[in-house]
C-alpha cells in the first residue's frame, strides 16, 4: 500500500516536472508490460530507460523470490517468511523517504516545490510510514511483532539503494533525484501487477 501512494505521488510530482521542462507529461506506471521497442514514444522516459536496460529489469522481475511467490500456496511458510522480510525492507525504505526528500526540499526549485516537499514529509512521517509498520505488526495482517521490526538488519540491498536516492538528492538537481526513484517503484508496480495476474494462489 505505501508504494502504491508512493507510485501516484511519484507520477504527479514527475508530471509537474515535465510540464515544467515543456516536456509532455507521461504515467511512469502506464504500459508497465513494455510494447514493442519501436512502438515507444520518445517523449516516454521511463519505457525507453527500461527497454535500454532490459537485461537488468528482467532479472529484477523474475528472481527466485518473485518466482516462488507467483507459485506458492497461501500456507507456505518460507515463501511467507521471506515475504515478511522484504517488508520489514519496505517499511525501511519508506523511513529513508524521510531523510530522502529533505534533501530534495533543500534543492526544491521555487517555494511551491518546497511546500510540496515538505507536505510530503509531513505524509511520510504521518501516513505512509506508520502505514508500512501496520501492514508488518498488524495481527490481522502479518503480524510480525514491533520489537522484530525494529530490530531487524537492513539488508545490503536496502542500504545500497537508500544510500543511492541520498546520494542523488544531495549530489543532483531535483529532477534527477525524482528520476533516481524510478527503479524502485517500477519494479514493485510490476511485480505486484504481474503476481495479481499470474500468483497460482489467489488468496495469498
Amino acid at each position: 500500500m505505501a508504494n502504491f501512494i508512493t507510485l501516484n505521488l511519484a507520477n504527479h510530482r514527475l508530471n509537474q516536472s515535465a510540464v515544467d521542462q515543456g516536456i509532455p507529461a507521461e504515467d511512469i506506471s502506464n504500459d508497465i508490460r513494455l510494447s514493442p521497442i519501436d512502438d515507444i514514444p520518445e517523449e516516454d522516459l521511463v519505457n525507453r530507460l527500461i527497454r535500454d536496460n532490459k537485461d537488468l529489469w528482467d532479472q529484477l522481475l523474475h528472481n527466485d523470490f518473485v518466482e516462488a511467490m507467483r507459485i506458492a500456496n497461501a500456507d507456505n511458510q518460507p515463501v511467507l517468511n521471506g515475504f515478511k522480510w522484504y517488508m520489514i525492507q519496505d517499511f525501511f525504505y519508506c523511513v529513508q523517504l524521510i531523510a530522502y526528500n529533505a534533501d530534495r526540499a533543500a534543492k526544491a526549485p521555487n517555494p511551491k516545490v518546497y511546500a510540496e516537499l515538505t507536505n510530503t514529509l509531513n505524509n511520510t512521517l504521518s501516513q505512509w510510514a506508520p502505514n508500512a509498520l501496520k501492514v508488518c505488526t498488524d495481527a490481522n495482517k502479518l503480524n510480525i511483532p514491533d520489537t522484530v521490526v525494529f530490530a531487524a538488519k537492513r539488508e545490503a540491498a536496502t542500504e545500497m539503494y537508500t544510500k543511492f536516492i541520498a546520494d542523488v538528492a544531495e549530489d543532483e538537481n531535483w529532477v534527477v533525484s525524482l528520476l533516481a526513484q524510478v527503479p524502485g517503484i517500477q519494479s514493485y508496480f510490476a511485480i505486484a501487477h504481474d503476481l495479481h495476474d499470474s500468483a497460482v494462489d489467489k488468496g495469498q
